[in-house]
Protein backbone atom coordinates (compact mmCIF):
# COMPACT_ATOMS: atom_id res chain seq x y z
CA UNK A 1 0.00 0.00 0.00
CA UNK A 2 1.22 3.49 -0.82
CA UNK A 3 2.47 5.90 1.82
CA UNK A 4 -0.52 7.53 3.51
CA UNK A 5 0.93 11.05 3.27
CA UNK A 6 1.55 10.61 -0.46
CA UNK A 7 -1.94 9.23 -0.93
CA UNK A 8 -3.58 12.17 0.87
CA UNK A 9 -1.45 14.71 -0.98
CA UNK A 10 -2.38 13.14 -4.32
CA UNK A 11 -6.09 12.78 -3.66
CA UNK A 12 -7.08 15.48 -1.18
CA UNK A 13 -4.97 18.56 -1.78
CA UNK A 14 -6.93 21.49 -0.32
CA UNK A 15 -6.55 23.54 -3.51
CA UNK A 16 -7.86 20.63 -5.61
CA UNK A 17 -10.85 20.41 -3.29
CA UNK A 18 -11.61 24.06 -4.13
CA UNK A 19 -11.62 25.12 -0.50
CA UNK A 20 -9.04 27.90 -0.71
CA UNK A 21 -11.79 30.53 -0.87
CA UNK A 22 -13.39 29.37 2.37
CA UNK A 23 -13.64 32.29 4.80
CA UNK A 24 -12.16 30.04 7.50
CA UNK A 25 -9.38 28.75 5.25
CA UNK A 26 -6.56 29.21 7.79
CA UNK A 27 -8.50 27.27 10.44
CA UNK A 28 -9.41 24.66 7.83
CA UNK A 29 -5.79 24.29 6.74
CA UNK A 30 -4.66 23.83 10.34
CA UNK A 31 -7.41 21.25 10.94
CA UNK A 32 -6.42 19.39 7.76
CA UNK A 33 -2.73 19.25 8.71
CA UNK A 34 -3.61 17.82 12.12
CA UNK A 35 -6.17 15.38 10.68
CA UNK A 36 -3.58 14.10 8.22
CA UNK A 37 -1.03 13.52 11.00
CA UNK A 38 -3.64 11.74 13.13
CA UNK A 39 -4.69 9.55 10.20
CA UNK A 40 -1.07 8.50 9.67
CA UNK A 41 -0.63 7.77 13.37
CA UNK A 42 -3.83 5.74 13.52
CA UNK A 43 -2.70 3.71 10.52
CA UNK A 44 0.51 2.82 12.35
CA UNK A 45 -1.62 1.88 15.37
CA UNK A 46 -3.73 -0.66 13.45
CA UNK A 47 -1.66 -1.80 10.48
CA UNK A 48 -0.33 -5.04 11.98
CA UNK A 49 -3.94 -6.17 12.46
CA UNK A 50 -5.09 -5.45 8.91
CA UNK A 51 -5.90 -8.26 6.50
CA UNK A 52 -7.70 -8.27 3.17
CA UNK A 53 -10.12 -10.95 4.33
CA UNK A 54 -11.17 -9.01 7.42
CA UNK A 55 -14.21 -6.77 7.71
CA UNK A 56 -13.14 -3.55 9.42
CA UNK A 57 -15.15 -0.94 11.31
CA UNK A 58 -13.69 2.49 11.98
CA UNK A 59 -15.45 4.29 14.83
CA UNK A 60 -15.13 8.05 14.48
CA UNK A 61 -13.81 8.51 10.96
CA UNK A 62 -13.61 12.30 11.15
CA UNK A 63 -13.24 13.66 7.62
CA UNK A 64 -12.33 10.15 6.42
CA UNK A 65 -8.73 10.55 5.27
CA UNK A 66 -7.80 7.20 6.82
CA UNK A 67 -11.06 5.60 5.67
CA UNK A 68 -10.25 6.48 2.08
CA UNK A 69 -6.67 5.25 2.37
CA UNK A 70 -7.73 1.90 3.82
CA UNK A 71 -10.51 1.54 1.26
CA UNK A 72 -7.90 0.97 -1.46
CA UNK A 73 -7.31 -2.57 -0.22
CA UNK A 74 -9.63 -3.37 2.67
CA UNK A 75 -13.33 -3.82 3.35
CA UNK A 76 -13.82 -0.89 5.71
CA UNK A 77 -16.94 0.78 7.06
CA UNK A 78 -16.73 4.07 8.94
CA UNK A 79 -19.21 5.43 11.50
CA UNK A 80 -18.98 9.16 12.26
CA UNK A 81 -21.65 11.24 14.05
CA UNK A 82 -20.45 14.54 12.56
CA UNK A 83 -21.34 17.76 14.35
CA UNK A 84 -18.23 19.54 13.10
CA UNK A 85 -17.79 23.22 12.32
CA UNK A 86 -19.25 24.32 8.99
CA UNK A 87 -15.85 24.43 7.30
CA UNK A 88 -14.93 20.96 8.57
CA UNK A 89 -18.26 19.58 7.38
CA UNK A 90 -17.53 21.15 4.00
CA UNK A 91 -14.15 19.40 3.91
CA UNK A 92 -15.71 16.07 4.89
CA UNK A 93 -18.37 16.37 2.19
CA UNK A 94 -15.76 17.18 -0.45
CA UNK A 95 -13.71 14.12 0.53
CA UNK A 96 -16.76 11.85 0.50
CA UNK A 97 -17.78 13.17 -2.92
CA UNK A 98 -14.43 12.10 -4.40
CA UNK A 99 -14.46 8.51 -3.14
CA UNK A 100 -17.08 5.79 -2.89
CA UNK A 101 -16.80 4.96 0.80
CA UNK A 102 -19.02 2.99 3.16
CA UNK A 103 -19.80 5.71 5.69
CA UNK A 104 -22.65 6.00 8.18
CA UNK A 105 -23.32 9.39 9.78
CA UNK A 106 -24.39 8.19 13.21
CA UNK A 107 -23.18 7.53 16.71
CA UNK A 108 -21.82 4.02 17.11
CA UNK A 109 -24.54 3.29 19.68
CA UNK A 110 -27.18 4.10 17.02
CA UNK A 111 -25.45 2.20 14.21
CA UNK A 112 -27.88 -0.44 12.98
CA UNK A 113 -26.38 -3.26 10.97
CA UNK A 114 -26.57 -7.03 10.64
CA UNK A 115 -22.86 -7.17 9.84
CA UNK A 116 -20.18 -8.36 12.24
CA UNK A 117 -16.59 -7.18 12.11
CA UNK A 118 -13.17 -8.79 12.53
CA UNK A 119 -11.45 -5.54 13.52
CA UNK A 120 -12.99 -2.45 15.12
CA UNK A 121 -10.85 0.53 16.01
CA UNK A 122 -11.17 4.08 17.32
CA UNK A 123 -8.79 6.86 18.21
CA UNK A 124 -9.74 9.81 20.43
CA UNK A 125 -13.41 8.85 20.37
CA UNK A 126 -14.15 7.25 23.74
CA UNK A 127 -13.74 10.55 25.62
CA UNK A 128 -16.54 12.02 23.49
CA UNK A 129 -19.13 9.31 24.16
CA UNK A 130 -22.21 9.86 26.32
CA UNK A 131 -21.71 6.64 28.26
CA UNK A 132 -18.39 4.80 28.10
CA UNK A 133 -19.70 1.39 29.13
CA UNK A 134 -22.60 1.52 26.67
CA UNK A 135 -20.24 2.51 23.89
CA UNK A 136 -17.74 -0.26 24.64
CA UNK A 137 -20.43 -2.93 24.89
CA UNK A 138 -21.95 -1.71 21.62
CA UNK A 139 -18.55 -2.14 19.97
CA UNK A 140 -18.01 -5.58 21.48
CA UNK A 141 -21.44 -6.71 20.24
CA UNK A 142 -20.33 -5.92 16.69
CA UNK A 143 -17.28 -8.21 16.87
CA UNK A 144 -17.65 -11.37 14.81
CA UNK A 145 -16.19 -13.95 17.20
CA UNK A 146 -13.58 -14.57 19.90
CA UNK A 147 -10.77 -14.02 17.37
CA UNK A 148 -12.01 -10.53 16.48
CA UNK A 149 -10.38 -7.48 18.02
CA UNK A 150 -11.41 -4.04 19.28
CA UNK A 151 -8.55 -1.51 19.41
CA UNK A 152 -8.97 1.79 21.24
CA UNK A 153 -6.71 4.73 21.95
CA UNK A 154 -8.03 7.62 24.03
CA UNK A 155 -7.01 10.16 26.70
CA UNK A 156 -6.63 8.99 30.28
CA UNK A 157 -7.99 11.64 32.63
CA UNK A 158 -6.26 10.01 35.57
CA UNK A 159 -3.30 11.96 34.17
CA UNK A 160 -4.14 15.64 34.84
CA UNK A 161 -3.75 16.99 31.30
CA UNK A 162 -6.50 17.69 28.79
CA UNK A 163 -5.32 17.13 25.22
CA UNK A 164 -8.02 19.20 23.46
CA UNK A 165 -7.31 22.35 25.47
CA UNK A 166 -3.61 21.46 26.03
CA UNK A 167 -3.97 22.52 29.64
CA UNK A 168 -3.36 20.94 33.05
CA UNK A 169 -6.19 20.44 35.47
CA UNK A 170 -6.46 19.86 39.22
CA UNK A 171 -6.00 16.08 39.68
CA UNK A 172 -9.34 14.24 39.67
CA UNK A 173 -11.18 17.54 39.07
CA UNK A 174 -11.09 18.16 35.30
CA UNK A 175 -14.70 19.31 34.97
CA UNK A 176 -14.39 21.80 37.82
CA UNK A 177 -11.09 23.09 36.45
CA UNK A 178 -12.35 23.77 32.93
CA UNK A 179 -15.86 24.85 33.88
CA UNK A 180 -14.81 27.37 36.51
CA UNK A 181 -11.09 28.01 36.88
CA UNK A 182 -9.93 28.03 33.25
CA UNK A 183 -13.16 28.91 31.43
CA UNK A 184 -12.54 32.65 31.13
CA UNK A 185 -8.98 32.31 29.81
CA UNK A 186 -9.96 29.53 27.39
CA UNK A 187 -12.84 31.56 25.95
CA UNK A 188 -10.48 34.50 25.50
CA UNK A 189 -8.01 32.20 23.74
CA UNK A 190 -10.36 30.24 21.47
CA UNK A 191 -13.74 31.91 21.54
CA UNK A 192 -16.99 31.04 23.28
CA UNK A 193 -18.34 28.65 20.64
CA UNK A 194 -15.19 26.56 20.33
CA UNK A 195 -14.73 26.35 24.08
CA UNK A 196 -18.32 25.20 24.59
CA UNK A 197 -18.16 22.70 21.74
CA UNK A 198 -15.07 21.06 23.21
CA UNK A 199 -16.06 21.19 26.87
CA UNK A 200 -19.60 19.91 26.30
CA UNK A 201 -18.31 17.01 24.21
CA UNK A 202 -15.90 15.64 26.82
CA UNK A 203 -16.59 12.69 29.12
CA UNK A 204 -14.13 12.96 31.99
CA UNK A 205 -15.01 9.46 33.16
CA UNK A 206 -12.51 8.30 30.56
CA UNK A 207 -9.95 7.14 33.13
CA UNK A 208 -7.91 3.99 33.59
CA UNK A 209 -9.59 2.95 36.83
CA UNK A 210 -13.18 3.68 35.83
CA UNK A 211 -12.77 1.75 32.59
CA UNK A 212 -10.96 -1.12 34.32
CA UNK A 213 -13.80 -1.39 36.85
CA UNK A 214 -16.35 -2.01 34.08
CA UNK A 215 -15.47 -5.72 34.22
CA UNK A 216 -14.90 -6.02 30.48
CA UNK A 217 -12.22 -8.21 28.85
CA UNK A 218 -9.77 -5.33 28.38
CA UNK A 219 -6.00 -5.69 27.99
CA UNK A 220 -4.30 -2.34 28.68
CA UNK A 221 -1.12 -1.83 26.66
CA UNK A 222 1.63 0.52 27.79
CA UNK A 223 1.55 3.67 25.61
CA UNK A 224 4.72 5.46 26.71
CA UNK A 225 6.99 4.15 23.93
CA UNK A 226 4.33 5.10 21.42
CA UNK A 227 4.23 8.63 22.85
CA UNK A 228 8.00 9.11 22.65
CA UNK A 229 8.12 7.63 19.13
CA UNK A 230 5.44 10.00 17.94
CA UNK A 231 7.15 13.04 19.44
CA UNK A 232 10.35 12.06 17.62
CA UNK A 233 8.74 11.20 14.27
CA UNK A 234 5.64 13.39 13.96
CA UNK A 235 6.45 17.10 13.74
CA UNK A 236 2.78 18.11 13.77
CA UNK A 237 2.08 16.16 16.95
CA UNK A 238 5.25 17.47 18.59
CA UNK A 239 4.37 21.10 17.86
CA UNK A 240 0.82 20.55 19.06
CA UNK A 241 1.93 18.93 22.31
CA UNK A 242 4.71 21.42 22.98
CA UNK A 243 2.22 24.27 23.05
CA UNK A 244 2.28 23.40 26.74
CA UNK A 245 5.55 24.72 28.15
CA UNK A 246 5.75 22.23 31.03
CA UNK A 247 5.49 19.27 28.66
CA UNK A 248 8.15 20.77 26.41
CA UNK A 249 10.52 21.32 29.35
CA UNK A 250 9.80 17.85 30.76
CA UNK A 251 10.73 16.28 27.44
CA UNK A 252 14.00 18.23 27.35
CA UNK A 253 14.72 17.10 30.93
CA UNK A 254 14.08 13.44 30.01
CA UNK A 255 16.40 13.70 27.00
CA UNK A 256 19.10 15.45 29.03
CA UNK A 257 19.09 12.76 31.73
CA UNK A 258 18.66 9.97 29.15
CA UNK A 259 15.91 8.32 31.19
CA UNK A 260 13.42 7.61 28.39
CA UNK A 261 13.97 3.84 28.45
CA UNK A 262 13.77 3.79 32.25
CA UNK A 263 10.42 5.59 32.12
CA UNK A 264 9.10 3.21 29.46
CA UNK A 265 10.04 0.26 31.66
CA UNK A 266 8.95 1.62 35.04
CA UNK A 267 6.26 4.28 34.61
CA UNK A 268 2.80 2.90 35.53
CA UNK A 269 0.19 2.47 32.78
CA UNK A 270 -2.56 3.99 34.90
CA UNK A 271 -0.72 7.34 35.03
CA UNK A 272 0.03 7.63 31.32
CA UNK A 273 -1.55 10.52 29.36
CA UNK A 274 -3.59 8.15 27.24
CA UNK A 275 -4.78 4.56 27.12
CA UNK A 276 -4.27 1.82 24.58
CA UNK A 277 -6.80 -0.98 24.93
CA UNK A 278 -7.29 -4.31 23.20
CA UNK A 279 -10.62 -6.04 23.74
CA UNK A 280 -11.78 -9.43 22.53
CA UNK A 281 -15.21 -10.96 22.62
CA UNK A 282 -15.59 -13.52 25.40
Amino acid sequence: MSNIYSYIEKNFNLEDLNLENDTNYNDLKNYFINARADAAHCYQFIKEHLHKNKKILEVGGGVHLLTSFLNQEYDVTSVEPGGFTSYTNNLRNKILSKKNLKVQTAKLENFRTEEKFDLIFSMNVLEHTDDIETHLRSCINLLRNENSLLLIQCPNYTFPFESHFYKWFIPFMPSFTFKYLRKKSLIKQMGDDRYNNIFNSLNFNCTYFKIKNLNLPIAFKHPLKDIFDRIENDVVFKERLFQNTLIKLSHKFIKLLKIKNLLIAAYPKFLCPYLIMEIKKK
